[in-house]
């Protein structure tokens, strides 16, 4: 899987990260792999002719279909316990549960033609930002006026995001040599739905116990790995 993307970059993340998960838990080991994924994309980016133009405040993408891996959406969870109060929380859930009900009859492809707004998104800013999913780490844009267009016409599917190209091949490339380390190693590497799944971690800590025991994660939301 890995390989189709940059086999350099991919492979020496696999290799770190399948080593690590050999004595650590996929929770510290996604710890790990953030800081090192991180690293990455500012030295790429600080390498480019081109300059990203994403900055605090502006949150088209946060408009976009959420997912997120398994391990991903527990790391969410522990950092919305701990730092959240509790009249956040409850208007996150909230949130989440509004747009599990608006997209319940829908394909994934067709809730990809809406905007709907992560509940995460508070204050126009990410509450969660230092332990966001990969996607969201990995997406970027050059250009604000198409990631405009694209939340102005969610139907049009025409409207690409403009981005950095050797940016968006080292992040890929890490993101699935991490995800390849995972599967490796048997731990659930679905892509999850990311309301249901949140609100069904923040519910019950079985899912947490089903997922370190390399099980499906979650009983009840959706998973695309298209």
């Amino acid at each position: 899987m890995f390989k189709r993307i940059e086999p350099s970059v991919a492979e020496q993340e696999f290799e770190i990260s399948f080593t690590q998960l050999m004595s650590m838990s996929p929770h510290v080991a996604l710890l790990n792999f953030h800081q090192r994924h991180d690293a990455l994309l500012e030295r790429v980016s600080s390498q480019a002719a081109q300059t990203r133009a994403c900055a605090r405040g502006c949150g088209y993408c946060c408009y976009l279909k959420v997912v997120a891996d398994a391990v991903e959406i527990f790391a969410m969870v522990d950092y919305v316990k701990a730092r959240l109060s509790p009249t956040q929380i409850n208007e996150l859930l909230s949130a989440a549960a509004q747009n599990v009900e608006e997209a319940r009859d829908l394909s994934h492809a067709q809730q990809a033609t809406i905007n709907q707004r992560c509940p995460l998104l508070l204050d126009d800013a990410c509450a969660i930002y230092p332990v966001r999913s990969i996607k969201c780490r990995n997406y970027h844009s050059i250009d604000n006026d198409s990631c405009r267009a694209s939340y102005d016409n969610p139907t049009d599917l025409s409207i690409l995001n403009n981005s950095i190209p050797e940016l968006y091949v080292a992040a890929t490339g890490s993101g699935d040599g991490f995800m390849a380390a995972l599967h490796n190693h048997g731990y659930d590497d679905r892509i999850y739905d990311f309301n249901a799944a949140f609100i069904e971690a923040m519910e019950s800590a079985d899912c947490r116990r089903r997922y370190d025991a390399k099980k499906r994660a979650f009983k009840s939301a959706k998973f695309n790995n298209a």
